[in-house]
């Protein structure tokens, strides 16, 4: 989330409820924008559990606002439905101005008499609303977040983030209204022409136009439209930077039309709500297949998903039928071993497995789509032509590289080609980091404790030895005898901030609790013993399972 973000509005609705003057150019952008019609886009879904999780606040609702109602198109905490404007909150947020905020919305003399606050309809207490701006600064509804138990301040951030999502539900709108307008254009044309053109002008909408650096990572892209009759289809690429992980996507999606440009930003979006959830590779590639189940069409998308832990050189690879990401530097060019799953849309529960890597030191990967390789050739692959020249510009800057790689498809544009080169500078000196996978059974436990002392030793570390022990017995006890799934030990020490990170996988989504078992019981302590030893814990999301990490502060 850009944290920097700063919401501003004009008056579309006055505060005592009247028609402002431009009322009627909101409504005929909320018309443009949104068809009430249509099923309401998927990705809307995970924008608001996002929402949730940003803000703390346990519901969030997509509104639109018309004449005479407010629609929930996406709700999150309740059942979504259709009110009367008249009785909306949100009807009365639009005509504050930028983004409305109420911690306690029975203390707030705005809200006091509103239906929703004083027991008519419902008891909110703290309530959030992001206007939702076209880019004529006329709002469609709000993206609002509320707690109808107790009050709560949101912090600077967390409005931020909820502003950034606002703006992120807006463009989902606009791609379904560029899809619309494309489509009753398409009607006037000659078909092929009408297919090329709308497809070139959304994916040109919908592929990234600005991708995240750091010190460490710095990103180089390129795409090239194909100009074989239909000139422009569905690959696409796309970077997510998280707190210590970046995520590199290269996808592309079966044909060269309209259709297909408007899945690839479908896909797109939702591996970007995944990531943002905390999702690994394989689970993000999971869960989006189960959103294009939803979707028309028969059409399918490979994808090739890169998460890249800045601290450590951690790679972790998973893929949906689309090539492997190339190592080209240091040493001979290699692929990242990963075992490609099949590609989304073509079977409901597919498994995808995921390939974990290190890279020691500065280094480069090159994600591409097969455009960069399947171009008219004579004798010589595309691969090798590729692995050539690689080789001969592993030490040049990326652009050349970049350059010099999609030259023969330049010289041909038969089809689309993506590439994505991605510089290393390598991991931080001040992070160490050691795993283990663990057996599944009771063995784990000695296992674990075994493995903590010995890296401990290396690491110098050996006076925390008995904390760390104890919080590793209990979590791999946990997750042994709770979850039955196969566990892995992660140890994670950041040198300057003197901090020993424990994490403990699992195969289960079940949270853990800590809990008062009574003077009398056996057990139940575990967690209630890792609170007080450890300076903090937290559970990470992992696909159909979980990391559950615990911080303990070192010498």
């Amino acid at each position: 989330m850009n944290h920097a973000t700063s919401v501003r509005t004009t008056e579309v609705v006055a505060a005592n409820g009247g028609t402002a003057p431009d009322e009627a150019a909101r409504l005929a952008a909320l018309r443009d924008y949104v068809d009430v019609a249509a099923p309401p886009p998927a990705e809307l879904q995970a924008v608001v559990r996002l929402a949730t999780r940003l803000t703390g606040l346990p519901n969030a609702v997509v509104n639109i606002i018309d004449e005479q109602y407010q629609r929930q198109l996406a709700a999150e905490g309740f059942e979504r439905g259709i009110g009367a404007r008249t009785d909306s909150m949100c009807y009365y947020a639009l005509g504050m101005g930028g983004l409305v905020h109420a911690p306690d919305a029975r203390r707030d003399a705005r809200w006091v008499a509103n239906p929703w606050v004083d027991g008519t309809l419902g008891t909110i207490r703290s309530y959030a609303a992001a206007p939702l701006l076209t880019p004529d600064q006329l709002a469609l509804g709000t993206l609002c977040v509320f707690d109808d138990s107790s009050p709560k301040e949101l912090t600077e951030t967390q409005r931020a983030d909820l502003a950034d999502l606002a703006t992120l539900v807006v463009s989902i709108f606009d791609r379904e209204r560029r899809a619309r307008h494309l489509a009753t254009h398409e009607q006037e044309l000659i078909r092929t022409r009408a297919t090329a053109e709308t497809a070139h002008a959304l994916q040109q909408a919908l592929l990234p136009h600005r991708l995240p650096t750091s010190e460490r990572v710095q990103l180089t892209s390129r795409y090239l439209p194909g100009t074989d009759g239909a000139r422009v289809g569905g690959d696409f690429f796309d970077a997510i930077r998280t707190e210590h992980t970046f995520v590199f996507a290269m996808g592309d999606v079966q044909g060269h039309d309209a259709e297909a440009a408007a899945l690839m930003g479908r896909v797109r979006t939702a591996v970007r709500a995944y990531v943002a959830e905390g999702h690994e590779p394989s689970a993000v590639l999971e869960r989006t297949n189960r959103l294009m189940d939803s979707f028309d069409g028969d059409l399918f998308a490979t994808c090739c998903l890169v998460a890249l832990d800045e601290d450590t050189g951690e790679v972790v690879v998973a893929s949906a039928g689309h090539p492997a990401p190339l190592l080209f530097a240091p040493g001979p060019v290699r692929a990242l071993e990963v075992d490609p799953g099949p590609p989304l849309g073509v079977t409901a529960e597919p498994v995808f497995a995921q390939t974990r890597h290190r890279l020691v030191g500065r280094s480069r990967l090159l994600l591409y789509t097969d455009g960069v390789v399947e171009w008219p050739r004579t004798t010589d692959g595309g691969e090798q032509v590729l692995a050539r020249a690689l080789s001969a510009t592993a030490a040049e800057p990326a652009d050349a590289v970049a350059d010099r790689v999609l030259a023969p498809a330049e010289r041909t544009k038969n089809d689309d080609a993506a590439l994505l080169v991605v510089d290393y500078s390598g991991p931080d000196p001040d992070t160490r980091e050691a795993r283990l996978v663990l057996p599944p059974d009771t063995r784990a436990v000695r296992v674990a404790r075994d493995y903590l002392r010995t890296t401990l030793a290396e690491w110098a570390l050996a006076g925390a030895c008995d904390e760390a022990e104890l919080v590793v017995s209990e979590l791999v006890t946990n997750a042994v005898l709770h979850t039955g799934s196969p566990t892995a030990l992660t140890l994670r020490h950041d040198v300057s901030g003197a901090v020993l990170c424990v994490g403990v996988e699992d195969g289960s989504t079940r949270q853990p609790q800590p809990r008062d078992p009574g003077e009398d019981a056996t057990g139940g302590r575990g967690m209630g013993i890792v609170e007080v030893v450890a300076h903090r814990w937290w559970v990470a999301p992992r696909g159909d399972g979980k990391t559950v990490w615990a911080d303990l502060l070192v010498a």
